[in-house]
């Protein structure tokens, strides 16, 4: 009898570590960068449900802790979802133009409509002339323009603190940002196959083309960009290019603003707009919206020309923006106007009254 209760014990044994392991290989993890002063014992304390995890933690990241016991700052961990304090929060979609395709993480698609949720691991793909804005937990915002691809990596939001960790990926093409000011701990970036980009409140637009060659432009505030071991800090105003096996080269000035000439409109209802030529410009997109947060796109293009034709636009009032982009392909400040197309008092023509401003629009 005590052979085969030995013999029971040992299978509970080997069941249970069996089944522990089926249950690590299945938990999503949250990474963390270590900063200066960090210890896995005050990251259990501060971000999990016990203190007591910071043993499982050291031994799922084969940490071993040296004499002087510190670990390295910019040292990455993983740590089960499970064990965290905040749990994922889904995104919502608050404006949407075009047919953009969702692909659930789970591989099922749909389409996107004004507040369909979003969770870790959706993905979004943009098509010609479409392009869709999220809202996060902390009001924080992403804007994913015409033909791009973006992975939401881990969205969280930790109710009682604030602290969030918003990270996306931008497989391909063009993103703006604008990230409220983040609580201490808390984390939002956007990784290209290049590089990564970090905020702690701010707006930038980013890029990813199909050689993986990424751009960031920031249009307020401070980010960090980090590719390799290489980290530049990039202050409003600048730009910087990233490309994958090189290191990062120092920001550039973005072009400023162009001035917008006029703004006619014909007997169509099609608006030429017009500008001066910008030193420096090899190309200009101009994007239009009917709102000045130009949340829902109604045109979004570019051209070498020093003028554009808007089609397609209705009765009503519109807001345009325009920017010169530069032979590095980053794309500058903006001029920004409004105008309204409206019924001549005589006649079947359409006029247009116009407001022009030059800088960004807020949000």
């Amino acid at each position: 009898m005590n052979n085969i209760a030995r013999l029971l014990s040992l299978l509970v044994l080997i069941g249970g570590v069996f089944l522990s392991g089926i249950s690590h290989a299945e938990d999503e993890y949250w990474e963390y960068t270590f900063r200066p002063g960090d210890t896995i014992w005050n990251i259990a304390k501060e971000h999990t449900n016990s203190v007591n995890n910071w043993t499982e933690i050291r031994e799922l990241n084969r940490i071993y802790e040296g004499p002087d016991r510190r670990i390295l700052p910019g040292t990455r961990i993983k740590i089960p979802v499970s064990m965290l304090k905040q749990q994922p929060t889904p995104a919502t979609v608050i404006a949407v133009s075009g047919a953009v395709l969702l692909i659930r993480n789970n591989g099922e698609q749909e389409g996107v409509k004004v507040g369909t949720q979003l969770f870790s691991g959706d993905r979004l793909q943009t098509q010609k002339q479409q392009s869709v804005r999220l809202q996060f937990a902390d009001q924080s915002e992403l804007q994913i323009f015409s033909q791009s691809e973006v992975v939401l990596d881990k969205i969280s939001h930790h109710q009682d603190t604030g602290m969030v960790d918003t990270r996306v990926r931008l497989n391909k093409g063009r993103v703006k940002t604008w990230v409220e000011k983040l609580k201490q701990d808390s984390n939002y970036e956007i990784k290209t196959p290049a590089a990564i980009t970090a905020v702690r409140g701010t707006q930038f637009r980013m890029s990813s083309d199909e050689n993986q060659i990424s751009r960031t432009e920031v249009t307020e505030g401070l980010v960090s960009v980090a590719a390799g071991n290489d980290i530049r800090q990039l202050k409003d105003g600048f730009g910087i290019v990233a490309e994958i096996g090189k290191p990062l080269p120092e920001p550039v000035k973005l072009l400023e603003a162009p001035t917008i000439i006029q703004l006619k409109v014909s007997r169509t209802k099609t608006v030429k707009l017009s500008w001066a030529a910008l030193t420096g410009a090899e190309t200009y997109r101009y994007q239009v919206a009917r709102d000045k947060r130009f949340r829902q796109l109604l045109l979004d293009r570019a051209t070498t020309e020093n003028s554009a034709e808007l089609t397609g636009l209705e009765p009503g009032r519109h807001f345009v923006r325009l920017r010169g982009i530069d032979e590095l392909k980053l794309e500058g400040q903006d001029a920004v106007g409004q105008f309204e197309i409206v019924k001549a008092p005589e006649g079947n023509d359409w006029e247009v009254i116009m407001t022009i401003g030059a800088g960004l629009l807020l949000m």
